[in-house]
């Protein structure tokens, strides 16, 4: 079986919280987000055997405790991943998607199957706000975006209540990017989007702090991140509708927050 494979984190202990894991970097997406920094992976195929990304696991197996399938979107890749994810299980791996959440029907599959063990869904504007998701995946920019963003959107709301109907473990996060999503208002109104969705404030919420030097637009590419301290304000914004809030920054990694102390 063939991949359409990026690159590989044969060690990382930031992609999945208290987990050390490998990384699979995995090719191609249907969004164009303006401010991704892995756009090298949506236009070339770099078709390589499965078993090379297997022996890469054998190999990382003694150091990691799980495997996280990135990209890209690598749920575009449904039979790749699915097999992959198999043989992460059959060594003994934990198995963490990231993902848009613009592929529900894969992502019931791999629940059905056993064969996943957390979700990492990417939320980019809120999930009640079509213009917002618009312009955070692309279609506004990019003339080879074709999506429906009302559908797109709607896709990322069914994968979220999804996984939580099925009890796997959950994390939804928001990458903040300075004057373009990441403001107060645009941080409140997801946060309460989320919690419209699902109908609870439990739900697991991170704020990355976004980096825009190799930005897919180059007009992002100027763009200062927001600080640490920054994202904590942000934080203090989302606790108006979500309890269980990490910031994410290159200062200090993933910390929960503690709003006793904030």
């Amino acid at each position: 079986m063939k991949v359409n494979y990026g690159n590989t984190v044969p060690i990382s202990t930031v992609d999945w919280h208290g987990k050390v894991s490998i990384v699979f970097f995995l090719r191609g997406c249907p969004y164009r987000c303006p401010y991704c920094q892995n756009h090298e992976l949506l236009f070339e195929s770099n078709l390589v055997d499965t078993s090379l990304l297997e022996a890469e696991m054998k190999k990382s197996r003694p150091f990691v405790s799980s495997v996280v399938f990135s990209g890209g979107e690598p749920l575009m890749q449904k039979d790749t991943v699915m097999h992959l994810a198999g043989f992460a299980k059959k060594i003994g791996l934990l198995v963490g998607i990231h993902t848009n959440g613009y592929y529900p029907h894969v992502m019931a599959e791999l629940m059905e199957k056993g064969l996943v063990d957390k979700f990492f869904i990417d939320v980019k504007a809120p999930v009640n706000d079509a213009e917002m998701y618009a312009k955070a995946i692309g279609c506004k920019d990019y003339t080879d975006m074709h999506l429906d963003p009302q559908n797109a959107m709607e896709k990322v709301a069914e994968s979220i209540n999804l996984v939580l109907a099925k009890g796997v473990e959950l994390e939804l996060r928001t990458t903040i990017i300075r004057d373009f999503i990441g403001s107060s208002d645009d941080v409140s109104e997801i946060a309460r989007s989320i919690n419209e969705l699902t109908g609870s404030r439990e739900v697991v919420y991170v704020l990355q702090q976004g980096f825009a030097e190799n930005a897919m637009m180059e007009s992002l590419r100027n763009i200062k991140p927001l600080s640490r301290d920054e994202l904590l304000e942000l934080a203090v914004v989302s606790h108006e509708f979500l309890e269980n809030i990490y910031v994410r920054s290159k200062e200090k990694g993933n910390e929960k927050v503690n709003f006793k102390s904030v």
